[in-house]
């Protein structure tokens, strides 16, 4: 991620400090960000700007630079010391940003001494080809930050949408629901192959199970972990398959106790003939797996029609779209649409998840979540949101009226 940010940075005219803290894997870094912003001045036709990167160990060499981004992976303790050392040594004026993909930006703000002058910069992997760019507006962000962020994401190609600070901001809280009413499918008697067919035949870019295996399972096993999640009947006050009072599908954390990681490893919910390939084939493996998990909890394995599948996870999407609105996260609903489509490959052609629900229509949207929340009561991303039921009762107004009635509705 970092190696991407940088060629993006670099291939717009902006010097770039790249820090790394090993000195192995920063010459790694090197070499292969000089090799990437060779390859892309050689298809353009332009002379590599190379003179525009510095590779450095310390982090004093930060001190007089306008904006740090920090990239570093998930973990919450180390980007909070990552965000004190960065106050304690880069000049009063600096911005400093984060690319975390759904932690608390207000609270690495709160270890700064300019919480004003922190927002997130969620970019998307690889940072330099995705056009994506989600720009996370914390409580004490001012506005002339955001600003500025936006149009550093406009000087670099990129489509920049300004979203509020939950976790996940709005394209991966969104995906969370999304992710598990496909793994409730597969208990109930699908396979990640015919899954994966049908929200392609709709016209997505990837079915969630082979999107899944590219990112790499391990990365939402490590947060489920962290989140007290996982584990076969961890909470033995809780039912089977039931976590913190909800259901829940252990079934990605069996794949991944089983060192399936996905294309990286050479197997996860598809095998690979070896590790990196891209070409997925279906597993036996998996499918034994899912046979033994449903004897386990006496789960009768049943017909689950491409219809289902599609509408319970693209419907998933748009509920919590929906809820998204009510708390004020994205300002409007284009918005949404243009974080999946430039994003998470949602088909272009449909127009994104809240446009689709309106095309599709409202009324059948609500009809369809309730009869799916009533025959899974214990799965709440499925229940529709209030707002959803607001727009169906006001007459399901054009998409460009639903914030009309999402300011009526914050008032009620």
């Amino acid at each position: 991620m970092g190696r991407g940010i940088a060629v993006s940075l670099a291939r717009v005219g902006i010097s770039v400090i790249a820090l790394e803290s090993d000195k192995k894997l920063l010459e790694v870094s090197k070499q292969m960000i000089i090799n990437m912003l060779e390859r892309d001045a050689k298809r353009r036709g332009v002379s590599a700007p190379l003179d525009l990167l510095k590779f450095t160990l310390s982090l004093q060499d930060l001190k007089d630079v306008d904006l740090v981004i920090e990239a570093v992976f998930e973990d919450m303790a180390l980007k909070r010391q990552i965000f004190q050392d960065l106050s304690n040594v880069c000049g009063p004026t600096t911005l400093l940003s984060t690319n975390t993909s759904g932690l608390d930006v207000d609270a690495l703000a709160g270890m700064t001494d300019r919480p004003h002058l922190v927002a997130g910069m969620h970019f998307f992997s690889p940072a330099h080809v995705m056009k994506l760019l989600e720009v996370v507006c914390g409580p004490r962000s001012s506005s002339e930050t955001i600003a500025t962020v936006m149009s550093l994401g406009k000087r670099m190609g990129k489509v920049s949408v300004v979203v509020g600070n939950c976790p996940g901001f709005v394209g991966n809280r969104m995906l969370k629901p999304y992710l598990e009413e496909a793994a409730f499918l597969l208990e109930e008697g699908a396979t990640p192959e015919q899954i994966d067919k049908a929200l392609e035949d709709f016209g997505f870019a990837m079915g969630v199970f082979r999107m899944s295996d590219l990112a790499g399972l391990d990365v939402g096993w490590r947060v489920r972990k962290e989140s007290g999640l996982t584990g076969v009947d961890v909470d033995q006050n809780n039912p089977p398959r039931q976590r913190q009072g909800r259901r829940y599908c252990p079934i990605p954390d069996m794949v991944c106790e089983q060192g399936r990681y996905g294309q990286k490893t050479g197997c996860g919910w598809y095998k690979y003939d070896k590790p990196g390939d891209t070409k997925a084939k279906p597993d036996l493996s998996i499918h034994n797996l899912l046979e033994t998990y449903r004897r386990r909890y006496g789960i009768t394995s049943r017909k689950v029609t491409n219809e289902e599948i599609v509408e319970r996870c693209v419907f998933t999407l748009a509920n919590e779209g929906f809820r998204i609105l009510e708390d004020r996260i994205a300002a409007r609903p284009e918005d949404i649409d243009v974080i999946y489509l430039f994003g998470y490959g949602f088909p272009s052609y449909r127009g994104g998840p809240m446009f689709y629900a309106s095309t599709v229509g409202l009324e059948r949207v609500l009809e369809k979540l309730e009869h799916y929340y009533n025959a899974n009561p214990d799965v709440p991303h499925l229940e529709p949101s209030p707002l959803l039921k607001k727009l169906v009762v006001c007459g399901s107004p054009p998409l460009n009226k639903w914030r009309e009635q999402i300011n009526l509705h914050s008032h009620l």
